[in-house]
Order: structure tokens, then sequence, then C-alpha cells
């Protein structure tokens, strides 16, 4: 039976944490898309990008001195970090230019099936396993795409 203190117990500060987290990804990675696709109308990827970009430096000292994160250079943990930014900034890149030809009500959600290649690799290389479940969810993912993709 639902209750309020259920509701409240469910979420925690820990909880409430990720998914306040969640939620406000979701809602910038929503305007993302649209603001993405308005800015493309008026320049080319490489200058969005490069605009973009311009923000993220700006950001980056004021969340460095508020978290002084200690870096261990030599762990794997640092290299695996660059080649996370190097395929984050081919993913941006790449949907910069999308959005400049392509309609933003496929581009996003097209591109937003990332994490399909994220269970594949994880499933092949880490030997993580694909539920029936996520596989279905796989497929549902699949079908929505070409139904989106539709005009």
């Amino acid at each position: 039976m639902f209750t309020i203190s259920k509701c409240l117990g469910y979420f925690s500060e820990r909880k409430m944490d990720w998914l306040l987290s969640s939620l406000i990804a979701l809602i910038s990675w929503g305007l993302w898309g649209v603001f993405s696709k308005l800015a493309s109308r008026h320049m080319d990827f490489y200058q969005i990008y490069v605009v973009s970009t311009i923000i993220t430096l700006i950001a980056f000292p004021a969340v460095f001195l508020v978290v002084q994160p200690q870096i261990d250079f030599k762990s794997p943990g640092f290299s695996y970090s660059i080649l996370a930014g190097l395929a984050a900034t081919s993913a941006i890149i790449a949907f910069y230019s999308a959005m400049g030809t392509g309609k933003a009500s496929i581009v996003v959600p097209l591109t937003a099936l990332y994490p399909i290649v994220t269970i594949i690799i994880s499933y092949l290389f880490l030997s993580e396993k694909i539920s029936p479940v996520k596989g279905m969810g796989i497929i549902l993912a699949i079908i929505a795409i070409a139904l989106l993709s539709t005009d």
C-alpha cells in the first residue's frame, strides 16, 4: 500500500541526490537538443561546438575550486577519463553536425540510443549480462527509432 512515509523513505537524501541529478540531466539534455537545433539555423556545427565549449571552460574553474579533486595520473581511471573525453568530444561534434542538416525530432532520439552501445560493449568486454528485459528494451528502442524516423 502506498503511504507518504514509504514515499519519503524512498526519497532519502542519498537516493534523492541521484534522482535529482538525473532529472536535471534529463531536462538539460532536452534543452540542449532544442537550443542546438536553434543555433544550427544560424551557425555551422564547428561554430556551435566552439561557443558551447567556451561555456564548459568557464564552468571548469568553479567546479575545480569547489571540489578540488586529487587526480592520480598513474591510475587506469586517468586513461579511461581521457578516452571518455575523446569519445564525448567526437559525439558532441557529430551531434552538432547532424543537427545542422537533420531534424531535431529524429537526431535527438537517435543519438539518445547510445546506451545500447554501452550495453553491447559491456556485454562483450566487461562480462556484464544482458537480461531478457534489457534485450527486449534494445529491440523496442530500435523499433521506436524506426517509427520516429518516418514522416
